[in-house]
């Protein structure tokens, strides 16, 4: 069969929009054609930053081995009228799928059983099921703790009625929470894990009740074999190699590349995974150092260790893997990786947008992509997974917005001082000089290192003064996403302390849209006091959106884990300046992170995007 002429043909997403299934957006267009889509999302988010130009080329998304009865790992909820599926699109009722093409058949199986045994006397809010190597791990979400004996008379219904049923658990939901799986998990039949083969030849994980695994097992195994392969060639070879993984998980691909001969540690936030990995590395014989610990916590503890502790916290990796959630590496950890200095740091992603930046973040790091390559993870869905390899790469050179014989102005990316912090010189200034040749480069003014947009430079140290005097008479506008509805328009007159002083301080704003519930504003302000635009906008209710210090943490949680937000919303787009009698205006266009953001924000939400 011509695999790229291939149809989902469900009756479930011809349905009519009352009883369509969402679980499967691409499920009118042909294969081909979803791969098609596919490869351009990824495109369109490296597109968005000019500093990614120049990636290795793209051979489109490498088709599944599969794409029906592909699942081996599905999330159901239920209602009392017996309905086992998923919520229609845009809203809480559930669509009935009885007769889905994408779940493996064990596990459509399994969930034909259970529908037929709602509502099991529980407050049943769903079903997790997932594939194993002897059959089918059944998880019941429930809304509340039952009581015993209703649980005692469900467990014995579902161990005589599913078929290949392997284990059995409860889990307990948090009231009013998005997600179905809650923190509280009881093992009603069988072991806490069970073995699991993502292919013949490579070493089994333990499969547990709620945790995270890729989907598609065949082409998990193509993942894993090209990083394996990957690894091995640009590091000569595995054997003996030191290798870092952060976000272990299950640590399926620790287990292979160990039984490769590699020197594995592994490292994985949520400890009983941890367990269960060690558990099946000590029964394959395969020598991995596992710790359960956030990956942020772990690099800390190592750049500490590097200034003293024993050698064996300290010692170099050869090559760093991570496979984040979507929202991607915080930037601290993008730090503390590129800071170990490894020849090679392995990403795997499900989301390109945030992929995307940090990859460019990466590049001002010191790396950048020798290789990358898109996979179709979950057939018939809009989610791309994406492997890049990076390696040590000089910096690209800033982009020069205007320049003329006295100043240089310079677009400053996302994360990067304006001048030299603490130990490192790392900054934009230090990155000017070496790629201009112009040794002499002194910052007219600084942004704060999670600002981006247009930076000016005087070309010598002399020029500096006048320069100011000429942007202090000028105006800045930027452009920040501030949270909730704010006026129209409107000026913010309130002194901030300077110095232990109350200094004067005005900030006129305009708002362009509202975008999610929030207000995309122009800002002008009148002085230039330290976090003055932020200290402000906190100061009359509306916080820049990814503020850490002055905004809402819930709502910058929000847009982190949804938009990929990893910093404050904000940017200098423009400076307006009167120079030697002549008008000067200089803008940046919006960083490509800021614009990922709202083209999210604007996008009705997908099922890919809630999973």
């Amino acid at each position: 069969m011509d695999l790229a002429r291939a149809t989902l043909d469900c009756p479930h997403a011809a349905a009519q929009p009352a009883e369509r299934c969402p679980g499967c957006p691409h499920a009118a267009q042909l294969y081909g054609e979803s791969l098609e889509l596919k490869a351009q999302r990824l495109e369109a988010a490296i597109a968005r930053h000019p500093e990614l130009a120049g990636l290795p080329a793209r051979a489109g998304v490498r088709a599944a081995p599969s794409v029906h009865d592909y699942r081996l790992r599905t999330k159901l909820v239920a209602d009392t009228s017996g309905r086992l599926g998923l919520y229609v699109a845009g809203g809480h009722e559930v669509v009935d799928i009885p007769n889905c093409r994408v779940q493996a058949p064990a596990l459509l199986s399994a969930a034909a059983t259970l529908r037929a045994l709602l509502p099991l006397g529980l407050p049943l809010r769903g079903v997790d099921l997932r594939l194993c190597d002897r059959g089918v791990l059944v998880c019941l979400v429930v809304e509340g703790r039952p009581e015993r004996a209703a649980l005692d008379r469900a467990r014995e219904r579902v161990i005589e009625s599913v078929p290949h049923l392997a284990g059995l658990a409860v889990n307990v939901a948090r009231p009013g929470s998005v997600q179905l799986l809650g923190p509280e998990l009881e093992v009603l039949a069988g072991e806490a894990a069970e073995r699991h083969h993502l292919s013949p030849d490579a070493p089994w994980h333990l499969a547990s009740h709620g945790a995270f695994t890729q989907v598609h097992a065949g082409q998990t195994a193509h993942l894993h074999g090209r990083i394996e392969g990957l690894l091995e060639a640009a590091l000569g070879g595995l054997g003996g190699r030191r290798l870092l993984e952060l976000y272990a998980g299950s640590g399926a691909l620790a287990l292979r590349l160990a039984a490769r001969g590699a020197a594995l540690t592994a490292v994985e936030a949520f400890a009983p995974a941890v367990d269960r990995f060690v558990l099946a590395a000590r029964e394959q014989a395969l020598a991995v150092e596992a710790r359960a610990v956030d990956a942020e916590d772990f690099l800390g503890r190592r750049a500490c260790a590097a200034e003293g502790a024993p050698r064996a916290e300290s010692a170099e990796f050869d090559a760093v893997l991570v496979n984040p959630p979507r929202r991607g590496l915080s930037p601290s950890v993008r730090e503390a990786i590129a800071a170990q200095s490894p020849r090679r740091i392995s990403y795997v992603s499900c989301e390109p947008q945030t992929l995307a930046r940090d990859l460019a973040h990466f590049r001002l790091l010191g790396y950048g992509a020798e290789s990358i390559e898109a996979f179709d993870m979950i057939p018939w869905s809009d989610a791309v997974e994406t492997l890049a390899v990076l390696a040590p790469a000089p910096p690209p050179a800033p982009r020069v917005l205007y320049e003329d014989a006295s100043s240089v102005a310079l677009l400053k990316l996302p994360f990067e001082p304006t001048t030299p912090q603490g130990e490192s010189s790392w900054s934009l200034l230090e990155r000017a000089r070496q790629a201009l040749g112009e040794p002499d480069l002194t910052p007219v003014h600084r942004l704060d290192v999670g600002t981006s947009g247009v930076c000016w430079f005087a070309r010598h140290p002399d020029r500096v003064a006048p320069l100011a005097r000429a942007l202090e008479q000028g105006e800045k506008t930027y452009v920040a996403l501030a949270r909730g509805i704010t006026h129209g328009k409107g000026k913010i007159a309130r002194p901030l302390l300077d110095a232990g002083k109350p200094r004067q301080a005005v900030t006129r704003y305009r708002r362009t849209a509202v975008i999610a519930g929030h207000s995309l504003l122009e800002l002008r302000p009148e002085h230039g006091r330290k976090h003055q635009l932020r200290r402000h906008l906190a100061s009359i209710g509306h916080a820049i959106l990814g503020d850490t210090r002055y905004g809402d943490a819930a709502s910058n949680r929000h847009f982190e884990h949804r938009y990929g937000l990893d910093r404050p919303f904000l940017h200098c787009a423009s400076l307006r300046v009167s120079v030697g009698g002549s008008e000067l205006e200089i803008e940046a266009p919006l960083a490509g992170d800021l614009a990922a953001v709202l083209d999210g924000a604007r996008r009705p939400r997908s099922v890919a995007d809630a999973g």
